[in-house]
């Protein structure tokens, strides 16, 4: 799907990042390098897909914010995160923040290849998850605040009647904001509007919670 395989560095260590960038050109790959996580994060809405190679310099720093923000704002961009000696507990945590793989500082060019690798062998399904948030987002621009007041009830389990009586309207009320969500949505059936949701993040109202 790719022709070109682009590895995005992040170290603020400027003689690392140049050998690095050069071993991995010689790799064949594309680099572009960066000297913070703050350059990457600010460009990153004008980047191509790509593998983010983030390198954490220093104890002090986890960088789980930093993995959290990137995905939030590019989902297509699989992050490998890289420590100098990173413990168990520092991948466990690089992981669970959404990084595919922790390597160390040093690390062989085989197992950077290998997580390299299995990265863009997932980028394909990731980019055309970005894809579908965009136009999930779009789509979702066109419903009033109370039409996303019923997604969100519908997305929780409620009924119409337990809709109507949450938001103190009628049940046709209800049902008419609901055909309206449906046409909106260019959804056809509830399990596809709910499919939708999910993968929108669209996060449900139950009638517990309410």
């Amino acid at each position: 799907m790719f022709k070109k395989r682009v590895a995005f560095i992040v170290d603020s260590d400027a003689s690392y990042r140049r050998r690095f960038s050069l071993a991995l050109r010689h790799q064949g790959l594309e680099t572009r390098a960066f000297s913070s996580d703050a350059d990457l994060i600010e460009a990153a809405s004008y980047l191509p897909a790509g593998c983010v190679l983030l390198a954490i310099r220093g104890p002090e720093r986890s960088g789980l914010d930093t993995i959290r923000n990137l995905l939030a704002q590019r989902s297509d961009m699989p992050v490998i995160v890289m420590r100098v000696d990173p413990t168990i507990r520092e991948a466990v945590q690089a992981l669970r923040a959404g990084a595919v793989d922790c390597l160390p500082i040093p690390c062989p060019m085989a197992k950077v290849r290998l997580a390299l690798d299995y990265a863009y062998e997932i980028l394909p399904a990731k980019v055309a998850h970005q894809q579908f948030i965009g136009e999930a987002a779009a789509l979702r621009a066109h419903l009033t605040s109370r039409e996303e007041d019923v997604l969100k009830r519908i997305v929780g389990g409620m009924t119409n009647r337990q809709i109507a009586l949450d938001l103190a309207i009628g049940v046709r009320t209800v049902e008419m904001h609901r055909g309206n969500i449906m046409q909106k949505l260019r959804m056809d059936n509830l399990v596809a509007l709910i499919r939708f949701a999910t993968l929108a993040g669209i996060a449900g109202s139950d009638e517990d919670a309410a």
